[in-house]
Formats: structure tokens, C-alpha cells, sequence
């Protein structure tokens, strides 16, 4: 099940949500083995572009990266309440931010910068974060902003993930 009312602008366009995923990489360069992501892509089929590790172009995708660490510092199934944008991997925290990545129709890589403005709260989080709602409001230097409720539980094969999460966007 995955739900998304999120609106906004994503490089300087609309973005209009299509397919949303859950999933938890295990070896992404930008978050902790066994953290929390729920993708949300502007074109459809986004486990099958994982499993080809290509994408559509043009298309765009939202990222919220999600964790939660425990008093000892290892991650932990989220819980709800406010993710702070900062903090992330100390103990007892909760952390959470927003990227936008994109590919023009000539293939060529886009990705955001960091938000000057952050607000993310997980809502409702099922058993071992199996599923997930979260409410964003982000805004970015550049103008681009997203705002919104998603919520999500579908998810794709998490080594596919890892490879597409750290990977250069291939077109196809």
C-alpha cells in the first residue's frame, strides 16, 4: 500500500507523485544499514527501474531518508514524533531529511541541495517499520519545496536498492 499527497516543486517544476516505495538499504552511502527510506518518483514502475537499475527521463525522485538510534547508538525501528535534519547516528536520536534527484530527458544527473527550511514527522509506524506515514514540509535555497503526507509499505529488493541508491542514474 503506498499513498502520496505530496505537492510541491522539484527543480523548478511541479512534481506530481506516481509509484512510492518503502525500504531499508542495508549498505547506502548516505544513511546506516538498516535505516528507513520512503522513494517517491514523478514516473511510474520505480521497483522495476531499481530491478533494471535504470531510470525514466525525464523523471524525478524524492527521497526521505529516515532513522532512529537508540541509547547505544545503533538504529532502531522508528517511532513516531519530529525527525530533526541534524544528529544523525548519535544516540538517542531521531533523524530525518529530504533529497530531490532528477534526470533531464538527455540523462544527465541532477540532485538538490541541502533544505534551508525542514520539517519531518512520522505519523504511524507499523511493527519493525513495515510501514510507514510521515508529513514533510521542506524547502530548498533553490525555491524547489515539498509538502505533503505519504505513507508506504511496498517495498522492492533491498540489494537492488543499495546498488541504485549508490549508483549514477542510467537511462533506459
Amino acid at each position: 500500500m503506498a499513498q502520496s499527497e505530496l505537492g510541491g516543486s522539484a527543480f523548478g517544476e511541479p512534481f506530481v507523485p506516481v509509484d512510492t516505495l518503502l525500504v531499508h538499504p542495508q549498505s547506502w552511502k548516505s544513511a546506516a544499514a538498516g535505516s528507513t527510506a520512503i522513494l517517491v518518483s514523478d514516473t511510474a514502475d520505480l521497483c522495476t527501474q531499481i530491478m533494471a537499475g535504470k531510470t525514466t527521463a525525464p523523471g524525478r525522485l524524492v527521497v526521505i531518508s529516515l532513522q532512529r538510534n537508540g541509547a547505544d547508538g545503533k538504529v532502531v525501528d522508528l517511532d513516531v514524533g519530529q525527525y530533526a535534519s541534524n544528529g544523525q547516528g548519535t544516540p538517542s536520536s531521531r533523524y530525518g531529511a529530504l533529497f530531490l534527484s532528477g534526470v533531464d530527458a538527455q540523462c544527465a544527473f541532477e540532485k538538490s541541495s541541502e533544505s534551508d527550511r525542514s520539517s519531518i514527522q512520522v505519523t504511524s509506524v507499523g511493527p519493525g517499520s513495515t510501514q510507514v506515514s510521515v508529513t514533510v514540509d521542506v524547502h530548498f535555497a533553490s525555491g524547489d519545496e515539498i509538502q505533503g503526507r505519504v505513507s508506504a509499505s511496498t517495498g522492492c529488493d533491498e540489494t537492488a536498492v543499495d546498488q541504485y541508491l549508490n549508483s549514477s542514474a542510467k537511462c533506459g
